[in-house]
């Protein structure tokens, strides 16, 4: 099976359905950060016609996957590189079949070369977030102020991960019942709307029967547009512990599990 153009013709005749689903599989289960570095190691011209071959593949079940994947991918290159490779885009408008079954089999296999070669540990956030996480929250600010003037783009991605809304779910009643004692109505109820069953139980159980009511009633009122601003909610609530942790009224260092109020 080609990929057939709008009038029945194929478009892109060197492309088989075995070809197509190879690279399908090979995207899911590659990351895209290997992906991307391979693709880095191609030139402009070959990136370019990588690029617009497989958003031309848009339109069945298996091309839409891969377009997606790549287009996720290209956004990921670096800015000086997208910009590069989004002019030779511009000039790719017809190529030799020939030549395009040639990049896209070179591309395939440097994919599975670099995959091969590369391990992936994570996000370097998140990797720096799991250490931090066995530090005394002072500590970490610490740390994290001292790195900001090295990478203040990163420090904000760390302090997300440090502690997150799901989080909340291993911290003790009277912790729970200190942050209910500060939230106004309004922020718990955008914050428990669609939230994990783990958190809402955590909170309504310490809430008096009043005040649960009066939470649910609110939530169940909640407009389309004020449930967009839902992860706002509860980045308050996550930024309202960590700023009682560094108060040293509640502990969210080490074993999330131990978190607790001091």
């Amino acid at each position: 099976m080609s990929v057939p153009n709008t009038d029945g013709r194929s478009r892109l005749p060197f492309l088989g359905e075995a070809a197509l689903q190879e690279l399908s599989t090979l995207l899911e289960e590659t990351h895209p950060q290997v992906v991307g570095a391979a693709i880095q190691c191609a030139e402009d011209d070959d990136a370019a016609l990588f690029f617009v071959v497989c958003t031309q593949l848009k339109g069945q079940p298996i091309g839409n996957a891969i377009a997606t994947h790549i287009g996720k991918i290209f956004a990921m290159l670096p800015f000086d590189r997208r910009v590069s490779v989004a002019e030779k885009v511009t000039l790719t408008e017809i190529v030799d079949a020939e030549r395009a079954s040639q990049v896209w089999d070179e591309l395939v296999a440097k994919i599975k070369e670099t995959r091969q070669k590369t391990t992936f540990l994570g996000e370097g956030a998140a990797n720096l977030a799991k250490l931090l996480s066995y530090m005394d929250i002072t500590e970490q600010d610490r740390l994290l102020e001292a790195l900001a003037v090295r990478r203040p783009g990163i420090v904000g991605n760390v302090s997300e991960k440090l502690f997150t809304f799901e989080d909340l779910s291993a911290l003790g009643d009277e912790a729970i019942k200190t942050i209910l004692q500060v939230l106004d109505k309004p922020t718990m109820a955008l914050a428990l709307h669609n939230a994990p069953p783990a958190i809402r139980d955590r909170f309504f159980e310490n809430m008096s029967a009043s005040q649960a009511e009066a939470v649910e009633a609110e939530t169940e009122q909640l407009t389309f547009e004020q449930t967009q601003l839902t992860d706002t909610a509860r980045q308050s609530v996550v930024s309202l512990v960590r700023n009682f942790a560094s108060k040293g009224l509640l502990k969210i260092g080490g074993t999330l599990g131990d978190a607790r109020l001091l």
